[in-house]
C-alpha cells in the first residue's frame, strides 16, 4: 500500500510540472522552453512568401552568397532542389531564397559581388 502511495505522489508531481510548464506567466505570456521558441519562430515565418534570387550547382558558392546577404542583414535560406523533375531528369541546383520584400535588395547585392 505504501508503494502505491509513493507511485501516486510521483505521478501527480510529474503531471503538475508538465501542466505548470505550459501555464501563462504573470505577464500574460506563455513561458516556453528555448527549443519550443525556435519552432514558434519558424512557424511564424511559414506564412511569409519567399523568392528565389539565385541558383547555382556549387554549395560553396551558395554559402558565399548566404554569407554576403546575412552580412547585409538580409535573411536567406539555402535549399537543395528535389531529386528529379517531372520528366525524371536529375536536378543539381542549390537555391538561395529571401523574403519577397527584400528580393530586389538581395539581387542588387548579389550583382555587386566580385566574380
Amino acid at each position: 500500500m505504501a508503494v502505491f502511495i509513493i507511485y501516486l505522489i510521483i505521478v501527480v508531481t510529474i503531471i503538475y510540472f508538465i501542466k505548470r510548464r505550459d501555464r501563462p506567466s504573470p505577464s500574460g505570456r506563455v513561458d516556453t522552453p528555448p527549443a519550443r521558441k525556435k519552432t514558434a519562430e519558424v512557424k511564424k515565418g511559414v506564412s511569409e512568401i519567399w523568392k528565389q534570387v539565385y541558383e547555382t550547382a556549387s554549395m560553396d558558392e551558395a554559402r558565399g552568397i548566404q554569407e554576403r546577404l546575412e552580412s547585409e542583414n538580409i535573411r536567406c535560406i539555402l535549399y537543395e532542389q528535389g531529386k528529379k523533375d517531372i520528366h525524371g531528369n536529375a536536378l543539381k541546383g542549390i537555391g538561395v531564397a529571401v523574403p519577397s520584400g527584400v528580393a530586389e535588395q538581395a539581387q542588387t547585392s548579389i550583382v555587386r559581388m566580385p566574380v
